[in-house]
């Protein structure tokens, strides 16, 4: 090539990228100038509704400005996201959501929907989340594209009674928990340990295993490696456990599962800090039953005896993001930062928020909202220990989610059709399909 034609290649090439540019925006771009007369709508449930309104109600003179729309999108949002640009407009300028959602809208396919919003909140205000609270909305750019409302620590829920009458102490780790089984089953048949469905059992079981089953290694990349030996032995302290028939396998969420706690037998179960409020209270006991009162107990999850640190995981939870097409832009952020770290609404919210001041006027009422938890030790102090404790890696999917693959998995063996060890090369060729068909590249062994 000669030069003078190497310099036109040159010369092309910089047009096309800079063409490019045009039409692909980074993931930080920035907002339009904010202009405070613009109205702004806001799509949320009928929970984030109320927090809304709260904001509406301390600043009335910009009530006029705010349009509620309570409609969940849910699996919906993508495709109206595509419809409004599409036609260009018509884009919502905040909207609550599940932290995958903004990491799925924020790629080309979806035009970087998200706006960053670490120029609109001050750094000592995202200080007072819980430690790992934001990280799932933290892009790979380091922009924050959304802010977490709520937080859902695992923790382990035991019968007071139970274990006051059999003189058991609870187990602080796996190796424990095991040892403890298989003297339930030999001196209490019929008590229960747990739950072995198809609910979260990545989230219940190997999360807080420190389990590579989808773990983030880039913006393009993920570790997934069921066969790692952290979930291996996981797997096989499940069909130990299993085997001694400590597991209730009739579904987390059904009525004889239940059953078994308003008879008392049961001893352990774990699950998120909103099962208190949401099915402990109603589903699992009669919450007016004096009887009832103070027999269920809080504490921290099991770990490892050789883990360095204990962790858990994060079982739900949600976050406000503000679309980068709004132009009102101080306003939404406004709203945003109000509705995630007030206290008063963080207090009067359905689930633990993941502002610490807001969690701790939360926390403070809970013995009031569920007199079925034991004031000792206090619950909201272990759920607040939980919820500082928990991995950071647990909310980073979306996409690709490993609950849909791992559901199926373990609902045939509650069935009884499988161990769970016999799941093993059929796990990991799911998961590494999920995380393909994502468009992600899946890192087969590793750390």
């Amino acid at each position: 090539m000669s030069k003078s034609n190497f310099s036109r290649f040159v010369v092309l090439v910089m047009l096309i990228v800079l063409l490019l540019g045009a039409v692909l925006p980074s993931a930080a771009q920035a907002v339009p100038e904010s202009d405070p007369t613009a109205p702004i709508r806001v799509w949320v449930d009928a929970e984030r509704a109320r927090q809304v309104q709260a904001f509406i109600d301390a600043n009335p003179d910009k009530a006029s400005l705010i349009e509620i729309i309570n409609e969940p999108l849910g699996a919906n949002v993508q495709q109206r996201m595509l419809l409004y640009n599409n036609i260009g407009g018509n884009w919502p300028d905040v909207i609550f959501e599940d932290p995958s959602t903004w990491r799925t809208l924020n790629t080309p396919q979806f035009d970087f929907f998200p706006a960053d919003l670490r120029p609109y909140i001050p750094q000592d205000v995202l200080d007072q989340f819980y430690p790992t609270a934001n990280d799932p909305c933290i892009a790979p750019d380091g922009s924050l594209i959304c802010v977490r409302n709520d937080i859902a620590p695992e923790v382990m829920f035991y019968n007071v009674p139970a274990f006051a009458e059999f003189g058991y102490e609870l187990p602080t780790t796996w190796e424990e928990y095991v040892a403890l089984a298989q003297q339930v089953a030999e001196e209490h048949p019929g008590y229960t340990m747990g739950q072995l469905d198809g609910w979260e059992p990545q989230l219940l079981w190997y999360r807080h295993s420190e389990c590579p089953l989808m773990q983030p290694l880039s913006a393009s990349s993920f570790l997934v490696n069921f066969l790692h030996p952290n979930c291996q032995r996981m797997s096989e302290m499940l069909d130990t456990v299993n085997a001694l028939g400590v597991l209730d396998n009739q579904g987390t969420f059904s009525a004889g599962y239940g059953q078994i706690w308003e008879s008392g037998n049961w001893l352990i179960h774990f699950g998120p800090s909103w099962l208190p409020d949401f099915v402990i209270k109603g589903l699992y006991l009669n919450a007016d039953d004096p009887e009832n009162q103070g027999t269920v107990g809080v504490a921290l999850l099991p770990n490892w005896a050789d883990q360095a640190t204990r962790t858990t995981s994060n079982v739900g939870g949600g976050s406000y993001a503000m679309s980068r097409h709004t132009l009102n832009a101080d306003l939404a952020a406004e709203l945003i930062i109000f509705v995630s770290t007030n206290p008063d609404v963080g207090a009067a919210q359905a689930a633990t928020p993941a502002y610490m001041p807001s969690a701790a006027a939360w926390g403070a009422s809970l013995l009031t909202r569920v007199p079925l938890l034991a004031s000792d030790p206090d619950p909201w102090t272990v759920i607040s220990e939980a919820a500082s404790g928990v991995m950071a890696d647990s909310g980073f999917e979306g996409p690709p989610h490993s609950s849909p693959v791992f559901s199926p998995f373990f609902t045939d063996v509650a069935a009884g059709n499988r161990t769970v060890v016999s799941l093993n090369d059929d796990l990991q060729a799911a998961l590494v399909e999920a995380v393909t068909t994502a468009g992600f590249e899946a890192v087969t062994d590793g750390p």
